[in-house]
C-alpha cells in the first residue's frame, strides 16, 4: 500500500466529510420528527436489506475477493451525501434526503461494522483467516465520518456567515476532493480494476437495480408521495464510498477492495442521472 493511499486518501476523505458537515445543522437532525415513518423505513431498509442483496449477488456470481469485499463494504456503508444532489436533480424532498444522510451516518457507527461483519462471514471462507474487527471499524466510522461531520456542523453553527460567504468555494472543493479520491484509487488499483471491470460493472448494475426496486416497493407499500418516493430512489442505491475506503485502508489494510469503488461510482451515475431526470416529469395525477 503506497503512502498516498495509506495517508492521502484518509486525509482527503476526512476533509470532504468536514465540508459535508458545513451543509448540516441540528435542525436537519431534529427534522426526523417530521418524517418518522419515512426515516425509520428508509434507515432500516438500507441497513438490513442492502447487505443481504450484496450477499445474494456474491453467492450467485462468485466474484474475486476484491469485488466481494468492495461490494460488501459499500452495501454496509451509510447513505452517501451525493444522494442530496440526485434529489435536487429529481426535484425530490431534499430536506428528507439531508435528514436521512445525517441519521444514516450516525446509525453507521453500529450498522456498518455489524452488517459488514455478518456479510463477510457468510460469503468468505473462514479458513482463510480473514476477519473484520467490529471495534476498529466502529472507531474508524467515528473518527473518519461522524467526528469530521460534527466538526463541520460546529463551524456552521458558530460561523454561519463565513460558511454562507464561502459555500460555493466549499462545494467546488468537494468536487475536487472526490475527483482526487477516485484518481488515487484508479491509479493505485489499475491492474485489479482492469482484471475485474466486467464483474464490477455487472455487480454495480444489479445492486443498483435491486436497491431501486426495494426503495420503490417500500415507498409504494407505505403510500409515500412522489417526492418522497424519488428521495428513496436516490438514497437507497448510493452508498458512502468514503466510509468503505477508510475501512479498506485503515482497518483491513486491503487496498484491493478499493478497486470496486471508482467503477461502481460511474455505473451508479450512469444509471441514476437519467432516472432522476425522468422522475422530474409530473405524474398524470399531478398538475
Amino acid at each position: 500500500m503506497t503512502v498516498i493511499v495509506a495517508v492521502g486518501l484518509p486525509l482527503i476523505i476526512m476533509l470532504a466529510m468536514t465540508i459535508v458537515g458545513l451543509e448540516l445543522t441540528l435542525t436537519d437532525l431534529g427534522r426526523v420528527m417530521h418524517y418518522p415513518g419515512a426515516v425509520a423505513a428508509s434507515l432500516l431498509g438500507q441497513a438490513l436489506v442492502l447487505p443481504l442483496i450484496a450477499v445474494g449477488l456474491i453467492l450467485l456470481l462468485k466474484p474475486e475477493p476484491a469485488v466481494t469485499g468492495g461490494l460488501i463494504l459499500a452495501a454496509a456503508a451509510p447513505q452517501a451525501t451525493s444522494s442530496n444532489f440526485f434529489c435536487l436533480l429529481g426535484r425530490a424532498n431534499v430536506a428528507l434526503s439531508v435528514t436521512l444522510t445525517a441519521m444514516s451516518s450516525v446509525m453507521a457507527l453500529v450498522s456498518t461494522p455489524l452488517m459488514a461483519r455478518f456479510a463477510l462471514d457468510v460469503v468468505l471462507d473462514q479458513q482463510t483467516g480473514f476477519d473484520l474487527p467490529v471495534g476498529p471499524v466502529m472507531r474508524q466510522v467515528l473518527t473518519g465520518l461522524v467526528l469530521p461531520v460534527a466538526a463541520g456542523m460546529f463551524v456552521r453553527h458558530y460561523a454561519p456567515g463565513f460558511v454562507a460567504r464561502h459555500r460555493t468555494h466549499f462545494q467546488r472543493l468537494t468536487l475536487v476532493l472526490i475527483v482526487a479520491m477516485l484518481t488515487i484509487i484508479v491509479a493505485d488499483q489499475a491492474a485489479t480494476i482492469a482484471r475485474n471491470l466486467m464483474s464490477i460493472v455487472v455487480m454495480g448494475v444489479l445492486f443498483t437495480t435491486a436497491a431501486l426496486v426495494v426503495a420503490l416497493g417500500i415507498a409504494k407499500a407505505l403510500g409515500w408521495t412522489r417526492q418522497d418516493t424519488v428521495t428513496a430512489l436516490a438514497g437507497f442505491p448510493l452508498r458512502s464510498l468514503s466510509v468503505a475506503t477508510l475501512i479498506s485502508v485503515n482497518v483491513l489494510e486491503r487496498p484491493d477492495f478499493l478497486a470496486f469503488a471508482a467503477p461502481f461510482f460511474v455505473v451508479q451515475a450512469v444509471l441514476l442521472v437519467p432516472a432522476m431526470i425522468l422522475a422530474r416529469r409530473p405524474t398524470e395525477t399531478e398538475p
